[in-house]
């Protein structure tokens, strides 16, 4: 009997793989969602997600040069994640795409924020989660998300 659940997930796993986008990976819609300004945002499972950028169309947030090479260019996450990994004596995960996309959200908060110290989040546009997703998607389409502070 388990086997029979286990053979099911596993296949489900791989149909949702092979489906494009996978799990939860909307595609842009024309004008973006209701709350959003720049156009370029997709729908997000929580209304603490769905932030946008505030820019018109032509200037969105994840269409500037400044934001193609800090957030999502490969060679500047890589340094991140090194810098990261000597300051907290942490190892580096398995999955490239994984790391790629925390260190773009990490210098996204860093670049429009600054530090905000231990425990302190914000919530990144869903345009600029969605660029840094579609740069480095994970194959199964599963993303954590946006967690609150734990602290407030």
């Amino acid at each position: 009997m388990a086997a029979e659940i286990y053979s099911s997930m596993v296949l489900d796993l791989i149909q949702r793989r092979d489906r494009p986008g996978g799990g939860y990976h909307p595609q842009p819609t024309p004008g973006g969602p209701s709350w959003c300004t720049c156009g370029r945002c997709r729908q997000m499972p929580t209304e603490a997600e769905k932030v946008c950028c505030g820019k018109s169309p032509d200037n969105c947030v994840s269409r500037t040069p400044d934001f193609q090479v800090v957030v999502l260019d490969e060679a500047v996450l890589r340094v991140s994640r090194v810098y990261r990994q000597d300051v907290l004596a942490v190892g580096e995960g398995d999955d490239l795409a994984k790391e790629n996309r925390h260190a773009g959200y990490r210098q996204f908060i860093l670049w429009t924020y600054g530090r905000l110290g231990t425990g302190v989040r914000k919530a990144i546009p869903s345009c600029c989660v969605w660029a840094i997703r579609d740069r480095y998607p994970d194959p199964f389409g599963q993303y954590v998300g946006f967690v609150p502070s734990r602290l407030s």
